[in-house]
Order: structure tokens, then sequence, then C-alpha cells
């Protein structure tokens, strides 16, 4: 092997590292090929000596490491790093509770967005098949979920109502007085089922459509903020990084 083909592929194992370092061992080389050279070797032998050129970009890559890591280990610098590390601490601490608000608004807002994308596909459907209400059986919801009071739900023009109260609200309504409104006992969900009834008139399905892209609209807002706010934790990750490396 020549010098040239030596450093070429020497180079070409070396392409991970800084450039500047990569020349300063190529500059090093050529020393040592010209000092041995004027003495009498010849250039296989002086290349020869060298190694393969994939060991000895291996060793510089160990050099480099082994000098990183004792740049790294003193008291001093794992002080800075410590001290820094406490700050951003602290501020993840101070940032957390705004945090956690978010993203309980975030959740609260798929929620909403969609019970109305499924409200309005139920008005809609329910316009074009003439099905004026659905009663979903109590045995769909686990056991220990339960209703307290009359949980009343109404969007546009879906009503949704505890199974046990669809037949019987309106006397419980007579029986309320702004002086002492009725109590009704809490009653375990899977033995009550849901109700879901619908108003229909001409315009029903166009109600229908317009509240199913409300809901596919608010669906589509959280996930570009959901986007971002992923893109802001990364971003705000790196910065931390960045500020331990350069402490």
């Amino acid at each position: 092997m020549t010098k040239l083909e030596f450093l070429d592929s020497f180079k070409s194992a070396c392409d991970a590292l800084p450039p500047d370092l990569v020349d300063t061992a190529v500059a090093g080389y050529e020393r040592q090929f010209t000092d041995q050279f004027l003495s009498g070797l010849s250039e296989q032998s002086i290349v020869a000596q060298w190694g393969s050129p994939q060991h000895a970009a291996l060793r510089l890559k160990l050099g480099t490491l082994n000098g990183n890591l004792k740049q790294v280990v003193n008291a001093e610098k794992v002080a800075r790093v410590g001290f820094s590390g406490f700050g951003l601490l602290m501020l993840d601490l101070f940032l957390l509770i705004p945090g956690m608000a978010y993203l309980a608004l975030l959740m609260t807002f798929y929620f909403c967005g969609a019970l109305i994308y499924l409200a309005g596909i139920f008005q809609a459907s329910a316009s074009l098949a003439g099905v004026n209400f659905i009663d979903v059986p109590a045995y769909y919801f686990p056991g220990d979920m339960s209703l307290k009071g009359s949980t009343h739900v109404t969007i546009a023009d879906i009503d949704i109502v505890p199974s046990d109260l669809a037949g019987n609200d309106e006397p419980d309504r007579a029986r309320e007085t702004p002086e002492q409104p009725a109590v009704r006992d809490a009653s375990p969900l899977h033995e009550r089922g849901i109700h879901i009834a619908t108003h229909l008139d001409k315009r029903s399905i166009w109600k229908g459509i317009g509240t199913t892209l409300s809901g596919m609209l608010i669906l589509v807002l959280c996930l570009l903020a959901t986007r971002f706010t992923f893109r802001m934790v990364k971003q705000f990750a790196s910065w931390h990084f960045s500020v331990l490396k350069s402490a």
C-alpha cells in the first residue's frame, strides 16, 4: 500500500471526526513519512509500520474519547453541571403545574370534540334512518361506573339521559321546588343504561352534518396542538442538554 492510498483510506475511516483533528493527524503522518524516507526506509516499509488505515482511525477515535473524558471529569466542571442541573430542575418544577393544567385542558377539548363528532353522526344517521332514539344496554358499561342525580346532557338536538329516567323525568321535575330540589339516589350505570334521543325535523340531517364537521374541526385543532406540544417539549429537552453540555 502506498502513502496516498493509506491516507485516503484513513480519511474515509475518520469521516465522523472533526476535520481539523483529521488534518492534524494526516500532517503527523506526512512528517513521519518524510523523516523515515530521508533516513533510507522505503515507502512500503514505512506504511507497513502504520498498520491498516482502519486501525489507525480507531486509535485516533479512542484517543479523542480519552481526551474528552479527561476534560469532563474535573471538580469545576462537575460543580457547574450540578448547579445547572439544579436550576433546570427548579424550572421544571415551576412549570409542572401549568403543564398539567394545559394537558388537562387539551384532554377536555379532545373529549368534547369526540362527543360532538359522535353526536353529529348519530343525528345525521337518525335523520336518514328515521330513528328517534337509541338505548345503550346496561351491560356495555363497567360495573364500577355510577351516575349521581339525573345527569342530563344535551348536544344540539340530541338528549343523553340514563334509561330509567327517560320515561319519568317530568314527574321528578314536577316534584322539584327551588327550596328543596328532588334528590335521586346514585345508581350504578350498569343497572341503568343510557337513552339517546334526537328530535327530528327537515333540517336535522344538515344540523347533524354541521355538528359532525364541528367535532372534526375541534379534533383536528387538538391534533395540531398536540403536534405543536411535542415539538416544544423536544426543543425544551434539547435546550436542557445544551445548557448542561455548555456548563
